[in-house]
């Protein structure tokens, strides 16, 4: 009797379990509808999550397409054209890709790095993205920034618009166009900034040259490879707002770019002069932060001098080898002394203030003209 009534329990449990279950099956098909109706009027639609995500990649795609779609006519090969014998095909001028430039005006004025164009020797060539090859015809460097103006006879060439290197923020998305390996013309890269106001020492192997430091450049992650010396950097808004030029051994995402700003004030020059007015003051330089003079007495932060040119205006001014330059125009050297003085004109005094031996002096120069 007493299983007879548990069965009849289990029985009637099972059987409440189905009704409920039932119950529950009609009312959600019941009410999806209208709540899918609810959310969809409330901007809240199904699988909103993944079409959010979905939205997200495709814009940035989207932005890099275009960016890259519009500048790519902008950017040039730069080759070093080469006469030689060649059996089965006799006497050839070939050329031979070794950088990357842009186009800044549409007359011809083209931005490279003064390394890509170092050798005096050397014939060079311009070729655009459509193939075109235009003849080098002048050619100005500013060495201490690793810049050069290219001119070519060109008529209605597609120039890139130019941005502000000093609103750059850390994170931002940049765009690499070059001919890496000089083999590769117009490939891309992405990446973002990685840094700002870096110091980088180039080394014989990159430059083939001496080694050479430059301050307050640009750092990316966007790969940059040898070739790529004289690209522009891009910003979202297809605006270039650095020269590529370096990247460092054993390592695939440290790379680093020229300001533009300093390019600006080049092209201007050579626009009014047909060549580069570079106010100079004849020192070579270190700079020591103020974290790093922390831990010595006999040193402040500053630019320490470590070489005086013979009649410069720092020679002529009294400055010494093992000052340091604390101050320029009442302003803390918060950046290269080449950066600051790159903002005046040849002819203007500069007021240096000046750590020697433990005191501080005041030294007046002139400013003149680097050859």
């Amino acid at each position: 009797m007493n299983k007879y009534k548990r069965l009849l329990k289990i029985i009637g449990v099972l059987l409440l379990l189905i009704l409920v279950v039932s119950i529950g099956i009609i009312v959600f098909n019941f009410a999806k509808p209208k709540v899918q109706t609810w959310l969809e009027s409330r901007g809240l639609k199904k699988d909103a999550g993944l079409e959010s995500v979905k939205t997200v990649i495709e814009s940035e795609e989207n932005v890099v397409i275009k960016v890259v779609k519009n500048a790519q006519p902008s950017v040039v090969s730069i080759a070093v054209s080469q006469l030689e014998f060649k059996p089965g095909q006799g006497v050839v001028d070939s050329s031979n890709n070794i950088g990357t430039g842009f186009i800044v005006d549409s007359s011809g004025i083209i931005i490279t790095n003064q390394h890509v164009v170092s050798s005096q020797n050397s014939e060079y060539k311009v070729i655009t993205s459509d193939g075109k090859e235009y003849s080098v015809e002048d050619i100005q460097v500013d060495s201490i920034n690793d810049i050069a103006v290219l001119k070519v006879k060109g008529e209605n060439m597609p120039a890139i618009k130019l941005g502000d290197s000093d609103k750059l923020l850390a994170g931002q998305l940049v765009i690499a166009i070059g001919t890496p390996l000089g083999d590769y013309a117009g490939s891309v890269t992405t990446g973002v900034i990685s840094g700002l106001n870096r110091s980088v020492t180039t080394s014989a192997d990159f430059f083939g040259t001496t080694t050479k430091e430059y301050y307050d450049v640009i750092q990316t992650d966007a790969a940059i490879n040898p070739g790529n010396s004289g690209g522009p950097l891009i910003n979202s808004s297809g605006q270039v707002i650095g020269v590529n030029f370096a990247t460092t051994s054993g390592a695939d995402n440290i790379s680093f770019a020229l300001p533009v700003n300093v390019v600006k004030n080049r092209i201007e020059e050579y626009r009014k002069y047909g060549k580069f007015i570079r106010p100079y003051i004849g020192v070579e330089y270190q700079m020591i932060s103020e974290e790093a003079a922390l831990y010595y007495k006999n040193v402040v932060a500053g630019a320490l001098v470590v070489r005086v040119s013979t009649n410069s205006p720092a020679s002529k001014s009294g400055l010494a080898k093992g000052d340091i330059i604390t101050e320029i125009n009442g302003k803390k050297l918060a950046k290269s002394i080449s950066t600051i003085v790159q903002g005046y004109k040849v002819g203007e005094e500069l007021t240096l203030k000046v750590w020697r031996n433990g005191k501080t002096l005041e030294i007046k120069l002139k400013l003149e003209e680097a050859n």
